[in-house]
């Protein structure tokens, strides 16, 4: 049985109608190659020779610059960030913006640590996900009994993926105890829930205060509506809601004592990071997850321990 998808997408979210009117900011700001050789040479991150070698495999791969040094073992993905930054692509929040949790580092300091950290989960997922179409990605973080640091992660990667791939639609599938509307301070009033249960007109999606990133909340699911997260593929679902050239993070988390089929859920899915709390997150509710997941045939991207 398929999840029901029902509202499309409202027109800011289409590559017809676009965000502010243009179907250009649906897709990754374009830097400027030689911008992008200057940096790397000038702060000592390439020799001019790998400029080349840089610049010849991302017209043949379809990679953005940072990415192509990083598949070719020139950069290490924390340089490559740093480098992106550098170049000028990323949108940043002046420091104190009230309109998103100071938690949201990666919103703010793109030099900050644990901003790195995070762009190195992306590059990791990025490259499991390298068979998929690179302006449309299906993929999620799925927390076992991680508690809120897993959520905190999946905000800033959220904000990570847009500031580095383009328009990103963060989702929150945590139904039952919902965080991202907080930390994106976005009224929870209508969301996943509402989508699913079919009560939405309009997909209900809001613009966060992070450039070419939007944020699904959870909504005000009732219990029949967070049983409807096990009866399908929410990829499938998804693909239902008229989106192009806009990738996704799912936020799922496991409880303990839950036993949710997440291999059937997150079927068709890119890549999965899991995130575990050490000395809180049972080994055997781990191994389950995983199996599961391996079974349905989901790449996993890597393990992260809160």
């Amino acid at each position: 049985m398929r999840l029901r998808s029902t509202a499309g997408a409202p027109p800011q979210l289409t590559s017809s109608g676009g965000i502010g009117g243009g179907a250009s900011t649906l897709r990754p700001r374009a830097r400027d190659s030689h911008n992008f050789a200057r940096l790397a040479v000038e702060h000592g991150f390439l020799a001019e020779a790998d400029v080349h070698k840089v610049e010849a495999h991302a017209r043949s791969q379809g990679l953005a610059l940072h990415d192509a040094a990083v598949d070719l073992g020139l950069l290490n993905p924390e340089d490559a960030g740093i480098l992106a930054a550098l170049q000028g692509g990323f949108a940043l929040l002046p420091e104190g913006d009230q309109r998103v949790d100071p938690l949201v580092v990666a919103a703010f300091d793109p030099a900050n640590a644990y901003a790195a950290k995070v762009r190195t989960i992306r590059s990791k997922m990025r490259a499991v996900a390298k068979d998929g179409d690179p302006a449309s990605l299906r993929l999620a973080v799925l927390a076992i009994e991680a508690g809120d640091e897993a959520a905190i992660m999946a905000a800033n990667l959220a904000v990570v993926l847009a500031q580095m791939d383009g328009q990103t639609m963060l989702v929150d599938v945590d139904m039952g105890r919902p965080s991202l509307d907080r930390l994106f301070r976005i009224a929870n009033k209508a969301g996943l829930a509402e989508q699913l249960m079919g009560s939405a007109a309009l997909l209900p999606a809001a613009r966060t205060a992070v450039e070419g990133l939007w944020l699904m909340t959870a909504g005000r699911a009732s219990g029949s509506a967070a049983s409807l997260i096990t009866r399908g593929p929410l990829a499938e679902t998804a693909n239902g809601w008229g989106l192009r050239d806009t990738s996704m993070l799912f936020y799922l988390a496991e409880r303990k004592g839950d036993q949710t089929p997440y291999g059937s859920i997150l079927a068709g899915f890119d890549a999965v990071v899991i995130v575990a709390r050490r000395g809180d997150t049972a080994i055997a509710d781990m191994r389950r997850v995983i199996d599961d997941l391996d079974r349905h045939g989901v790449p996993i991207a890597g393990t992260v321990i809160a």
